[in-house]
């Protein structure tokens, strides 16, 4: 399935301050010298598992297929948790089984999932802290160079996955929650276009929206840039979700909302 440039595509949590990245990249270029390696980001911030997921499937589209994606957000490296390659229609993905790819599996069909057994794919070097090295990045360039990933180890299904939660909606009002903070404070939340649209809530519209008891007003617009500086503003943005948010300001700090806040999204009628 591999295209012929043997895209390697790196998501981490190690920060560029160390040596770790440099040597997962040094594994992958001496096992498949034509191996182009990609950074996704190396700044998520350290064991947040579901931020690297949403990073990984929001840039995931935009690559060639293909692509391999080496995911390495690892709180529980050197325990008893296993390392899998995710084959997907369009993309392999390897990483620990924590639920990193866990939207990527959402919005891609999935072939299997093989837990990672096969030694010989590995450095000889073993060490319990660092799987980035010496497994997932030569599992990724060994599966660059041709080797099928039925050859990593075993099937499973009873990997970990979680999913998005569903929204409700219901008489003119929905319910939601904040999924992701991204680092400019937007609140992502779990509201789709489609949801907005059964409330009638259309480019334009004003909404009242009520976050962890606090109660704001707000347009519905299709950019940021929409509003006055310093307003708030709601924009559908690059996840596809509704997004509530502060033209060049920072709504999660403002608002003190964080992951799990719950949302209710009313749509504004004008009272003349």
């Amino acid at each position: 399935m591999l295209g012929k440039h043997k895209i390697i595509a790196l998501l981490t949590d190690f920060g560029l301050k160390e040596s770790s990245v440099a040597a997962m990249k040094g594994t992958i270029l001496g096992i498949c010298p034509e191996a182009q390696i990609i950074d996704i980001s190396h700044e998520i911030p350290l064991f947040d598992v579901r931020h690297g997921a949403f990073v990984l499937a929001s840039a995931a589209p935009y690559f060639p297929k293909g692509t391999i994606f080496v995911g390495v957000v690892d709180p529980g490296v050197g325990t008893e948790r296993r390392g899998i390659v995710v084959e997907t229609e369009n993309y392999l993905a390897v990483g620990p089984d924590n639920g990193l790819f866990s939207l990527l599996m959402d919005r891609e069909r999935v072939r299997s999932v093989y837990e990672i057994r096969n030694e010989d794919l590995m450095l000889e070097k073993k060490t319990h802290t660092f799987h980035g090295l010496t497994i997932f990045s030569p599992v990724a360039a060994h599966l660059a160079n041709g080797v099928e990933p039925r050859m990593v180890g075993p099937k499973i299904k009873n990997y970990i996955r979680w999913s998005i939660p569903k929204t409700m909606v219901k008489e003119g009002v929905i319910w939601g929650e904040i999924i992701h903070i991204d680092q400019f404070g937007n609140g992502i939340t779990n509201i789709t276009e489609n949801d907005l649209e059964k409330i009638g809530v259309t480019y334009g519209s004003n909404i009242k929206i009520r976050i962890d008891g606090k109660r704001i007003n707000s347009p519905f617009q299709k950019a940021y840039g929409c509003t006055k500086i310093g307003s708030y503003v709601c924009v559908i943005g690059s996840y596809d979700f509704l997004e509530i948010s502060i033209n060049q300001g920072n709504a999660a700090k403002k608002l003190g909302i964080k992951v799990g806040s719950k949302v209710k999204v009313e749509r504004q009628i004008k009272i003349r």
